[in-house]
């Protein structure tokens, strides 16, 4: 893909069922300069990636409007989204008029026909209550679906329109002329009370259907309602002013009261107060915030009161980004979606070919046979609807998708969601992944109270060294130091010289310090007893960092440096064996400290001391034996073993690059979410395939039993009605299959 591509999710109206979708996805593909695209059904959206010096936005939605369907072109998601809204609205309102007509002059047809009630002129009667319904309540079947059958795109609405009109005119020649088939000692049959039944239960259906599809997007419309819609402002001079969100700018002030939820992404200047931040991490433990802290966009401030300076606003906030990542995985199609996508572009063709070969030849068997010809090729196509079929996978994929954004696991792509479950061996990166990436001081050598001059000397100098274990000495200082020395000035050093392979040596307020490993304890001619030698050499075994410091006169401090595991590490992998998934701890770092490392996680599997293409050669040998790999990784040197594996999990937190390249973020950055990652797949999956197994029986035992297979032998014959209701209510079921995600039970659920 060329960097100048565009890439964005517009809804589009009017879609029946999935060969529309097929149709609007052909309809896109085929404006000059569109790179791909995909629609996504079950959200009514098209994903599509442009050129923008060739086309753009409004120029598809113009093709797109010329194929009887509607693109939504907006500037920001939310717009887009509230444009859907009223739009869907608008046609929900407008179904559900049609539908209570409907069944209004449906009824009375009905007990006409079906109780037999004969008076002069009954015939006309029905002909015209069947009329009214084909005319004002089922309009629709017939503009798009005939207008799509002549553009040799046959849908839904092309099944209905067909079926009812072959039913009417039927009727309708037999009311006109009752004697054509009366000379021929035919039966002179009526199916008005068909024409309308079919269109009063596929637009049940379809009702009830649109109404459970809403709910699927429900994830979407859950995170756009955590965006405030005003701020409270703080002027230059202090006053606090109520403004409209889009009138704030970066480096603005904000003030947040307890209640609030949070508008812009920023860094606390002054205030503490208590944080939720579940909608990002999934986390239901409030977080402390003070000073110096970070917030984001929609997160709810429960305790305290916050003036916050903006970084981040509108459409370039994370809560905005999470919004467009959501969007974008539940318009992408899983694998299994394209064989179904391939599926229900001839899925429609065939059915009108074997409603025809029906009626021939049951038209065949006698010249008295016409009527159950006619009745037997309407219900082959009234049953054979796709729409089941299409929904099957796109709606399961999106509640699911919604189900994870709502528990701190982003997808971001619908791939990624359905493979996960068949992941047998998870590649796990040390540090920031296995462990918490931000070492620590756990244990000194020293039994007695350090002098807390040694203690500031040590932190001052440590502030101006580049060393990795540099940052973990300061915080333990600084954790030492009684406040009354916090409150002082820190003094600058005298002299500072860092001597490269050995460590630093300063001199602050006429005491000469050193800081640094065994040799350069040795050089400053400072001893190191023999106990503290086999202290450190235990404490280096178990991989951890050893820095050793001293001052004129006084006996070396020992210090061990631990990059300490995550809490949940070692329940994470005992979870992951238990699912039948193995995992390897994959790291750049020393052999000796990823063992231990491992050791303590309760992994067996260790790959150590390699580079980042090392790390992508070891996730490529595992794919040649047959494994089917996932890569947790946090850093820019997982990039590439990320992007190597077949589902790749970025932590939170970690660097820009890795969550660009990872298909699915953990935004806790915990790891007890990777095995419930699985098990939400795993749920998923199983939904796809109830979904897709009784869409397929449906359509496998319908079509014959309508085409009349079982009429010789038994006498039944599926009446148009009963046909028409069981398409309406297939489709409904698939979806209401689906929203089951939303209550299915998790295993692996976080007890902490």
């Amino acid at each position: 893909m060329k960097d100048n591509n565009k890439k964005g999710v517009f809804p589009v109206t009017g879609m029946m069922c999935a060969v529309c979708a097929s149709t609007v996805e052909k309809t896109v593909s085929g404006c000059e300069g569109v790179v791909d695209s995909a629609v996504n059904f079950a959200s009514s959206e098209v994903s599509v990636t442009w050129d923008p010096s060739v086309t753009s936005p409004e120029a598809i939605a113009e093709s797109v409007a010329k194929a009887g369907y509607a693109m939504i072109v907006e500037d920001s998601a939310a717009k887009a989204v509230e444009e859907k809204e009223r739009e869907e609205l608008k046609i929900y309102s407008g179904m559900k008029r049609d539908l209570i007509l409907a069944w209004a002059l449906t009824t009375p047809l009905s007990a006409i026909c079906m109780l037999h009630i004969h008076f002069p002129g009954s015939d006309y009667v029905m002909m015209l209550l069947a009329l009214a319904v084909m005319c004002f309540c089922g309009r629709r079947f017939y503009t798009g679906g005939f207008r799509n059958l002549l553009r040799l795109h046959p849908n839904m609405d092309s099944l209905v329109a067909v079926s009812t009109l072959v039913s009417f005119c039927f009727s309708l020649f037999n009311t006109l002329f009752p004697e054509f088939f009366a000379i021929r000692s035919m039966p002179a049959d009526l199916y008005y009370e068909a024409s309308a039944m079919i269109i009063a239960f596929v637009l049940t259906g379809k009702f009830l259907e649109t109404r459970a599809r809403r709910n699927t997007g429900a994830a979407i419309k859950a995170l756009m309602g955590l965006q405030p819609t005003e701020a409270m402002l703080i002027a230059d001079n202090g006053e606090m002013i109520k403004v409209e969100i889009s009138e704030i700018k970066p480096g603005s002030r904000i003030a947040v009261r307890p209640g609030d939820r949070i508008p812009v992404d920023g860094i606390v200047v002054s205030g503490i107060a208590a944080v939720d931040e579940s909608m990002l991490t999934g986390e239901p433990a409030g977080v402390e915030k003070s000073p110096g802290g970070r917030v984001s966009a929609g997160t709810l401030c429960t305790t305290g009161t916050l003036s916050v300076r903006a970084t981040a606003v509108g459409a370039s906030t994370e809560l905005a980004r999470i919004i467009e990542c959501v969007r974008e995985a539940q318009g992408s199609k899983a694998p299994v979606q394209r064989l179904v996508d391939r599926i229900s572009r001839v899925f429609v063709p065939a059915v009108m070919a074997i409603s025809a070969i029906t009626f021939f030849v049951w038209w065949a068997f006698g010249s008295d046979s016409l009527p159950l010809a006619v009745l037997a090729a309407v219900s082959v196509l009234v049953i054979a609807c796709p729409c089941a079929l299409g929904l099957a996978t796109p709606t399961a994929v999106m509640v699911g998708i919604g189900r994870g954004a709502r528990n701190g696991i982003l997808v971001k792509e619908a791939s990624a969601l359905e493979q996960l479950a068949k992941v047998n061996l998870l590649a796990i990166d040390k540090t920031g992944t296995l462990t918490e990436g931000k070492p620590k001081v756990t244990e000194i050598s020293c039994s007695q109270q350090l002098p807390e001059s040694f203690i500031k000397t040590v932190k001052v100098l440590e502030e101006r060294s580049a060393h990795p274990l540099a940052k973990a000495i300061c915080s333990w200082a600084e954790d030492n130091i009684s406040s009354s020395g916090k409150e002082a000035s820190n003094p600058e050093p005298d002299s500072f010289d860092y001597i490269p392979g050995l460590g630093i040596v300063g001199t602050v307020e006429g005491a000469t310090c050193w800081i640094g490993n065994e040799a350069l304890t040795s050089r400053q001619g400072a001893v190191i007893s023999t106990e503290g030698k086999a202290l450190a050499e235990k404490w280096s075994k178990e991989g951890a960092g050893i820095v050793f410091a001293g001052c004129d006169g006084m006996e070396p401090v020992i210090f061990k440096v631990t990059d300490t595991l995550r809490p949940d590490a070692a329940r994470t992998v005992a979870t992951l064996r238990e699912m039948g998934v193995r995992t390897v701890l994959l790291t750049g770092d020393r052999e000796t400290t990823a063992r231990c490392v491992a050791r303590e996680a309760g992994i067996d599997d260790v790959v150590a001391e390699v580079l980042p293409q090392g790390k992508q050669d070891v996730v490529m040998k595992y794919k040649r034996e047959g494994y089917f790999v996932a890569m947790a990784g946090d850093g820019i040197n997982d990039s590439q073993a990320l992007a190597e594996a077949d589902v790749s999990i970025a932590m939170g937190g970690g660097s820009d690059i890795a969550l660009e390249v990872a298909q699915l973020t953990v935004m806790s950055g915990r790891l007890s979410y990777i095995p419930k990652a699985i098990s939400l797949s795993s749920a998923t999956l199983k939904v796809i395939r109830e979904n897709l197994f009784w869409a397929f029986i449906y359509n496998v035992v319908g079509i014959p039993v309508a085409a009349g297979v079982l009429y010789p032998a038994f006498g039944v014959l599926l009446s148009p009605m009963i046909a028409s209701a069981a398409m309406a209510f297939s489709s409904v079921c698939v979806v209401l299959n689906s929203l089951r995600l939303n209550r299915i039970k998790l295993s692996c659920q976080d007890k902490n």
